[in-house]
């Protein structure tokens, strides 16, 4: 059975088109050699229902990706999922657009814009977010959440978590042109370097969010990116997949070029 590739399903009408569909292709077969396929959808309630479904491995994820809440559109996000031959879901990373106009990413996080289309009714019951990562306060207009991102345990370790959220900023820029891409992580996670495999984020303290209705009381950390270091990001990792496929293709050359033993028949020379 034929199934589309990403580059079926997606249309680069953004920033380098050459790189984009070059690093979209890397990753395809990086997935397609853990026997993978990528999958691109709106269907976030089918994300919903994956989270419940797997919430021994994941953490409940805020409503920043709940059709209940908000009105998740063509235009304003996409889920990639990585499914096996079995079409089960292994892997998620989603991504969703706003325009804050003149507002800051930390202004709608104190609004609950960004959770909530509607946030009135949350803040009346109690709900809060502090803000006092710096960068939050700069960052306004058109902005992408990178997010939703879950791998299931029997695929971890094969550094699915250093391909596919780049993939979902680079899904972004082809569709949207995305000059400002954020997200947030748990201080844990930071500590043992997930930030760091996601890419060349700026890390900043912090966010406490007081939402009982998704993890209580918590704190995050705040994460931004600009368009120029997300393209300089994808550039290096397709850079260095080119010298890792040289080197191999050397070693395979070498391999092949070495004189075969001489065999019963054969002349060699002393």
């Amino acid at each position: 059975m034929h199934h589309p590739t990403i580059l079926d399903q997606i249309s680069i009408d953004h920033g380098p088109r050459e790189l984009l569909a070059r690093y979209m292709t890397i990753a395809s077969r990086a997935l397609r050699d853990l026997g993978l396929r990528l999958r691109i959808s709106r269907d976030f309630d089918r994300l919903i229902a994956l989270n419940q479904q797997h919430r021994d491995s994941w953490p409940l994820l805020s409503p920043i990706f709940s059709p209940k809440h908000n009105s998740l559109r063509q235009d304003n996000s996409f889920l990639i999922e990585g499914v096996d031959d079995c079409d089960d879901t292994v892997m998620t990373s989603a991504g969703r657009l706003y325009d804050h106009g003149d507002r800051s990413i930390g202004d709608e996080l104190r609004s609950l814009r960004v959770f909530y289309d509607r946030p009135q009714a949350h803040i009346d019951a109690g709900e809060r977010v502090e803000v006092s990562a710096p960068t939050a306060e700069h960052l306004c207009g058109r902005v992408m959440f990178s997010g939703a991102v879950w791998v299931r345990p029997d695929y971890r370790r094969h550094g699915l978590t250093k391909i596919v959220p780049r993939l979902t900023r680079s899904c972004a820029l082809a569709l949207w042109n995305t000059p400002v891409f954020w997200a947030y992580i748990d201080h844990d996670l930071d500590e043992i370097g997930v930030s760091r495999a996601y890419g060349s984020w700026h890390v900043e303290d912090c966010i406490s969010t007081h939402m009982p209705s998704w993890r209580g009381d918590h704190d995050i950390l705040f994460m931004s990116m600009g368009q120029a270091t997300l393209i300089r990001d994808i550039a290096r990792s397709v850079e260095a997949y080119d010298i890792n496929l040289g080197a191999a293709r050397r070693m395979d050359s070498a391999i092949a070029s070495r004189s075969v033993p001489a065999r019963q028949g054969m002349m060699s020379r002393s």
